[in-house]
């Protein structure tokens, strides 16, 4: 393990590096996100000029679920978006070939070569607000459930972040997968929506199929006390199961591409 965090913080170094030799980039970095949730912070406090609640869910509570996939978006693009979006690029040119040939699991390697240094701004803008809300609406954290509530977040990260290298690992077989990242932040917005104003047909896909309401909504909904308990259970067994589906899928692709390429 401390290999890894080693290895991991020498990434980080040359990427600082990197982004200090354009200062400007750090900066002005991570702004088109901090932009867009201004907007959509502006477009949640127009709702509720009009209304107290949308199928439950209060101003606060929304907020919140906001707050909530910006942390998760922020967090992947600071960690993985670098790195993962350029496997189809290395695919197609054969480069490829210098990451099979480290002493390194690929996946490792692939995922946290690279970090978006500027993203670190928005990461701690949207706890920043998560906190906030959570003091707006007097919700008691014990330190059982903030615990919960954090192994919650992280397993929703993980199973976003196994869903997109799933999409990635299809460059092995199909072309111009470097699309892929713009169907990510689609995949974002459609599952930091409240998960109720989706009809029920919609909510079981959702969660039970493509799990993205588990990766942001199941959080939240355990935090103001609304997740039925064995979603948790459902939560961590979807997680385990996309990451152990991704390593196939991987590793399928990694054989294929060698065949291809001898």
């Amino acid at each position: 393990m401390k290999k890894y965090f080693l290895i991991s913080k020498a990434y980080f170094k040359g990427s600082l590096m990197n982004l200090m030799e354009y200062k400007f980039n750090f900066i002005s970095g991570g702004t088109f996100e901090l932009v867009w949730m201004l907007m959509y912070l502006i477009f949640i406090n127009t709702i509720f000029i009009h209304t107290k609640t949308v199928n439950g869910w209060d101003k606060y509570r929304m907020l919140m679920l906001t707050f909530q996939g910006g942390l998760m978006d922020s967090l992947f693009t600071f960690l993985i978006v670098p790195g993962l979006k350029r496997l189809p690029e290395m695919i197609n040119t054969g480069t490829l070939d210098f990451i099979l040939l480290k002493p390194l699991p690929p996946r490792f390697t692939i995922s946290f070569n690279e970090f978006d240094i500027p993203q670190i701004k928005n990461i701690f803008i949207n706890i920043a607000g998560l906190i906030y809300c959570f003091i707006e609406l007097d919700i008691e954290m014990t330190p059982l459930k903030l615990s919960l509530y954090i192994l919650l977040s992280l397993n929703g990260f993980f199973l976003i972040y196994s869903i997109m290298f799933i999409l990635m690992s299809l460059a092995f077989w199909f072309m111009r997968m470097d699309i892929v990242m713009g169907i990510g932040s689609e995949l974002i917005t459609i599952g930091n929506k409240p998960m109720q104003i989706y009809p029920g047909l919609i909510q079981k896909i959702l969660i039970f199929v493509v799990p993205l309401f588990i990766c942001f909504n199941f959080p939240i909904l355990f935090a103001v006390e609304k997740l039925p308990r064995y979603y948790i259970g459902v939560s961590f067994v979807s997680s385990f199961f996309f990451f152990i589906l991704s390593n196939f899928i991987f590793k399928r692709g990694v054989k294929h591409y060698v065949g291809s390429g001898s």
